[in-house]
């Protein structure tokens, strides 16, 4: 219903511009609707207790919804708007107009200039920046059990170097908390970075670098200086030729920088690392898939805003203070790496064109502990998918996350696996 609204309101203000103004009523012509229907509904036990004995069962379905449209204002100026609406729950209190456009958000406000200089596309505004499997940096619609949105304001420029490589630059903000002119204090987030990559130094693969730095402004911190993170990388992909359908990625990244907002300015010197293999092709006219992947992050490694999760219980599960991925360790790692070892495994297989059937393993341990324990646990997850169409998706899954000795509730409290159901649907349009 409110998707329909909105689309109804956007039909009319665009016919009320085309003859209010129609000297430039060709300003839509190019106009494409774009946007999303989700809902993710799941039940779990034991989540933020880890103990059988005790009640903390919870069952809820979220919502996101997100409605969108691109258009050109020039032959080469390119606008999009997008609105999203996160988090709405089954069962809460009836929504009044006020409190529906109180809860929606623009995600996305932006222009895109072709070829500044002849050769640079320069996208200005707010807009979605990253891969969410990344593990450096990440806003846009974020695979977690509130279905949340996060982007950002920034200067783009995209450039072909030579047909060698593609380059990236960002500059922008995460946060303005600035009061000015009369406080004159400026406690804003910034964020600035860089990436290159090229596909022309490794045979059938990829190879990027990269650094990003966001620093928070004095005004924020606890001692009147900038809290200023560096992340800097570099990451190959490809396929391994000789065995058809093998592919591998290979990532490390380091950190850099140093934190003026706390006593004794500390730097950042946390490392990471990742390996992987995957393996997808056609088995008897049917896609098996296969993957193993090794992460780990030391216990001081921080990224910028990292978009992987691994599991459903461990990645998904992280809007309570209580969720497993938010406790224990030196850092909490919620997404990413940070103070993380993770093992994942899995395989997969499509018996029918439609039905997807895949079952993946995770070892998680924590790089250090404030104690000698550090396996957090390990977690199993069944997932079937159903492809109703191109633009139309369900799922069901199931999950249990064994809890490790890290995790454990002191004696006599008991510790139980935490365990989920689950069912997903996606609608694209």
């Amino acid at each position: 219903m409110f998707a329909r609204k909105l689309a109804s309101l956007c039909l009319a203000l665009a016919l009320v511009y085309s003859i209010s103004f129609p000297a430039r009523a060709d300003l839509l012509k190019n106009f494409k609707a774009d946007g999303s229907i989700e809902t993710r509904s799941f039940s779990i036990n034991n989540e933020t207790d880890r103990n059988s004995s005790k009640d903390d069962y919870r069952a809820e379905t979220n919502f996101r919804l997100m409605l969108g449209g691109s258009f050109d204002l020039l032959d080469d100026v390119h606008s999009r708007i997008l609105l999203g609406k996160e988090g709405r729950q089954t069962g809460t209190t009836g929504e009044s107009l006020n409190s529906v456009q109180d809860e929606v958000k623009v995600d996305n406000a932006y222009v895109k200039i072709d070829k500044v200089f002849g050769h640079v596309d320069l996208t200005v505004g707010r807009q979605f920046y990253g891969n969410p499997n990344d593990l450096v940096i990440y806003f846009g619609p974020n695979n977690d059990d509130i279905l949340s949105i996060n982007s950002l304001d920034l200067f783009r420029a995209d450039a072909d170097i030579m047909g060698v490589a593609k380059f990236q630059g960002i500059a922008g903000k995460i946060v303005d908390d600035s009061v000015y002119p009369a406080a004159g204090v400026n406690g804003d987030t910034d964020i600035w970075g860089a990436e290159i990559n090229s596909d022309k130094v490794i045979p059938a693969g990829n190879l990027a670098a990269y650094y990003y730095t966001t620093q928070i402004k004095k005004a924020a911190n606890v001692l009147p200086g900038n809290n200023t993170l560096i992340v800097y990388g570099a990451r190959a992909a490809g396929d391994i030729k000789l065995v058809g359908g093998l592919g591998y990625n290979a990532e490390y990244i380091l950190n850099g920088g140093r934190n003026n907002g706390v006593a004794g300015t500390p730097g950042y010197n946390g490392s990471a690392y990742d390996l992987g293999l995957h393996y997808g092709r056609d088995v008897a006219a049917m896609p098996v898939r296969a993957k193993v992947d090794y992460a780990q992050g030391s216990h001081n490694f921080t990224g910028i805003n990292a978009g992987r999760r691994y599991g459903i219980i461990w990645g998904e599960q992280t809007s309570l203070a209580a969720d497993p991925s938010n406790l224990g360790g030196v850092d909490a790692p919620n997404v990413g790496i940070s103070n993380l070892k993770v093992l994942d495994a899995g395989v997969g297989i499509n018996p029918l064109a439609k039905l997807g059937v895949d079952f993946n393993a995770y070892r998680f341990r924590y790089s250090a502990s404030t104690s000698d324990k550090t396996s957090v646990g390990t977690e199993y997850d069944l997932i079937l998918s159903w492809k109703h169409s191109n633009n139309v998706s369900f799922e069901v899954n199931a999950a249990t996350f064994q809890v490790g000795d890290a995790l454990q509730n002191a004696a006599p409290t008991p510790t139980s696996p935490i365990t989920r159901l689950g069912a997903d649907m996606k609608i694209t349009f």
